[in-house]
């Protein structure tokens, strides 16, 4: 084969790699593409979602004469610490899984606790009610009893899953979240926030009974 039949052949292989690997990036590119157009989709909707339950919880306000406030994942956090350091008068909480770890400072519940047992000291009435059939609430069921707070089991016999908290008897949290570090900081939770006499007089009645 002489020196311009080789050049050719090579030319002509060049270029079929060249325009496999233009055909694959082409493909590769328009997979991408189609993934973020289903995507833009997806938040598109959500944010219609939203802006939907927003309306609707609206309506719901002035259909009740309530205020609500979704709180979604850590959110709750920083609501549930202003108004525990915020109440003037009585808070009641009741927690499936309430997690004091006094070996991690940064661990979001340790406040909570901690803003619990201040109120107490400054005359706010606190109770607290935790699940007995949880391990994990031991650690803050003694805590919370050695500094003066009044907590108790729930009743033998069956599981208090609910996560609730009434403040100042007008201000309802209520909702999916425990209170612990992974619930508080890194789950998908969310709880909504009541302003509502009724609602948290029917809640401390229930409360009450635990």
């Amino acid at each position: 084969m002489d020196k311009v039949k080789l050049l050719v052949l090579i030319l002509i292989l060049a270029a079929a790699v060249s325009s496999i690997g233009w055909a694959s990036s082409h493909t590769e590119l328009a997979s991408i593409r189609g993934e973020v157009l289903a995507l833009q989709e997806d938040y598109a909707q959500l944010s219609a979602d939203y802006v939907q339950a927003l309306s609707r919880i609206s309506q719901l306000e002035a259909m009740l004469g309530v205020k609500v406030e979704v709180l979604m994942d850590a959110e709750y956090y920083e609501k549930a610490l202003d108004l525990v350091e915020r109440c003037n008068s009585s808070i009641y909480v009741v927690m499936y899984v309430l997690k004091y770890d006094p070996g991690d400072p940064e661990d979001p519940a340790n406040d909570l606790v901690r803003a619990l047992i201040e109120a107490a000291e400054r005359g706010v009435v606190v109770k607290v009610v935790l699940e007995n059939g949880v391990d994990t609430n031991i650690e803050a069921y003694s805590y919370l009893q050695e500094q003066g707070v009044e907590v108790h089991w729930d009743p033998e016999g069956v599981t208090t899953h609910a996560k609730l908290m009434v403040v100042d008897s007008y201000i309802v949290l209520v909702g999916s979240h425990n209170w612990t570090e992974s619930a508080l900081w890194y789950n998908h939770e969310v709880s909504a926030l009541i302003e509502s006499e009724e609602l948290a007089s029917q809640l401390i009645e229930y409360i009450e009974s635990l």
